[in-house]
């Protein structure tokens, strides 16, 4: 959160996402015991298993990992997805609470020179901070998701792009997927905060109430008393309204659009 400005309607986030209002390893490897919250050394009862090359190749696709994105790896296990974004040109890091592992990925990204991008650090991956990322990649079981789940619509910026390998994120429904073989990676858009009462202009100087009602990425509501549905990819904010669309960039107080604009009232 640091740097990050009216730092309260970040963390009313959770509220508006999660009401509707109105682990780790390189894959499955050495999850903490229970929910993997506490800080403490792993029960190692989960193996470790490596993602395959050719799904690491299909998340960095999906996410569109590319030269300048900062990608932190959770659960980074031998390094594979951190050292192949760090081929791509990305500044890659790698969280991971096996030491052996974290010496190995160490050792691979020296062998092909990519030390100075492809990071890996020992710690448990719910301490590590997530806000400098612009992409989070995990292959984790279900219940590590989940947890983690807060952590990614507060702390990551609007925009950011999270992959997974595997499972889902519950009922935060996925923007993308794709099918490797037999196995399944998924696409989550971290969406701007939406939500809430706006007074909107449009084009000719009418003024109207604007409430917005957001769950994760999906938008309904009311314009000047009419119903609304829309959604959100990371700031851009897609509605209709009485029949006609509409589209605008959502900031901290604002959202301004092509012929409209509005400005948040509550």
């Amino acid at each position: 959160m640091a740097g990050r400005p009216v730092r309260h309607v970040r963390v009313a986030l959770l509220a508006l996402l999660l009401t509707g209002c109105n682990a780790h390893g390189d894959g499955m490897g050495h999850i903490l015991a229970g929910t993997g919250i506490a800080a403490r050394e792993p029960d190692y009862d989960v193996p470790y298993v490596p993602t395959p090359e050719p799904v690491v190749d299909a998340m960095l696709d999906l996410g569109q990992v590319k030269a300048g994105d900062t990608l932190i790896d959770l659960g980074s296990g031998d390094g594979r997805i951190v050292l192949a974004a760090a081929k791509r040109g990305a500044t890659a890091s790698g969280v991971e609470i096996d030491a052996a592992l974290v010496e190995r990925a160490r050792r691979n990204a020296a062998l092909v020179s990519l030390a100075d991008r492809a990071r890996f650090s020992r710690a448990n991956l719910f301490d590590v901070p997530l806000a400098q990322a612009n992409v989070v990649t995990m292959y984790l079981l279900p219940r590590i998701n989940l947890a983690l789940r807060p952590r990614l619509l507060t702390e990551l910026k609007p925009g950011t792009r999270i992959v997974t390998h595997a499972f889902d994120m519950g009922d935060w429904r996925a923007d993308g997927e794709r099918l490797v073989g037999d196995r399944r990676v998924y696409l989550w858009i971290v969406p701007a905060v939406a939500g809430g009462e706006w007074q909107a202009t449009l084009a000719d100087g009418t003024t109207m109430p604007l409430t917005l009602d957001q769950r994760f990425q999906d938008v309904t509501g009311t314009m000047g008393g009419t119903a609304l549905t829309g959604s959100l990819r990371g700031t851009t904010l897609r509605f209709t309204a009485g029949g006609r669309s509409y589209t605008g960039q959502v900031g901290e107080a604002s959202i301004t659009g092509e012929g409209w604009r509005a400005t948040r009232t509550g």
